[in-house]
């Protein structure tokens, strides 16, 4: 799901997982996944994950701009656990009530705030810095490519340390628009609509899912070990109003988690759009 310049995706160790349109995350009891966190603009940000109610990303973890970031275990230094998708009702994960008394049971919220660029930015490139000229598409060299991964980026910011240092886990990435930038420094942050929490299904939807999707309620629970390391850098000041996003785990039926997405149409390309004068 994303809303604005960010973006969460529960994506599962084995596939056993479906984002539908209400918001709700179709899995299978047992599934190893791990939450995908992305930043589509153009200036750092610290996201908040609470995850059943219980935060699990500490002080918070650090967006590059522009970047990608995994988080496949809680940001704790004695927890190792890597999230997993658990039935409601197992009292050895939820407690006595199993979950069943936990009105945020399933619920993943995402809280972004991003980083507001250092005073004086705008008056050293007060003009969008000049773009390389752009090359047509041409073949590779090879049949077969593959893409190497970047790795987690990011870390925890520290409490009350002001100014920006560089991050050493940052990678090349394109300037930022600083047209961007200066509209937010100048529009400020105006207040912005707290999504919905997604409830039951009651109709079909769009996506031709409908309320016999889920099976029952899950959570989140921490099985086998992780190799994911974090470390601390350093953040200035933050805007005040959060983007928010929230998802909803659930066991989805069988029949839902393998139903095909609709085809299209036609096997034709889309259309190209008329030239311009």
């Amino acid at each position: 799901m994303r809303v604005g310049d960010f973006s969460v995706e529960v994506v599962p160790l084995h596939g056993g997982a479906r984002e539908i349109e209400s918001g709700h995350v179709l899995g299978l009891a047992g599934e190893v996944y791990t939450l995908r966190l992305r930043n589509h603009g153009p200036l750092r940000a610290v996201a908040n994950i609470t995850i059943d109610g219980r935060p699990v990303t500490g002080g918070g973890l650090v967006l590059n701009a522009f970047s990608t970031s995994d988080l496949e275990r809680p940001v704790h230094a004695t927890e190792r656990g890597r999230f997993t998708i658990i039935a409601e009702g197992n009292e050895r994960v939820f407690g006595p009530d199993g979950g069943r008394d936990n009105p945020d049971l399933g619920l993943i919220e995402a809280r972004f705030r991003r980083e507001l660029p250092p005073a004086g930015i705008l008056d050293v490139f007060p003009h969008p810095l000049p773009a390389s000229y752009p090359r047509p598409v041409t073949s590779p060299p090879y049949p077969y490519n593959q893409s190497r991964g970047t790795g987690i980026r990011g870390g925890i910011p520290r409490t009350g340390l002001g100014g920006m240092e560089p991050d050493e886990h940052d990678g090349p990435s394109g300037p930022p628009s600083l047209n961007r930038i200066e509209a937010l420094m100048k529009a400020g942050s105006p207040p912005l609509a707290e999504p919905e929490t997604p409830a039951a299904l009651t109709d079909i939807r769009e996506d031709g899912i409908g309320r016999d999707a889920i099976e029952r309620a899950a959570g989140t629970g921490l099985t086998g070990s992780s190799s994911q390391e974090f470390v601390p850098v350093r953040v200035g000041d933050l805007e005040t109003e959060a983007t928010v996003i929230r998802l909803r785990l659930v066991i989805g039926t069988a029949e839902a988690l393998a139903a095909p997405r609709p085809l299209p149409i036609t096997n034709e390309a889309p259309a190209r759009p008329a030239a311009r004068p």
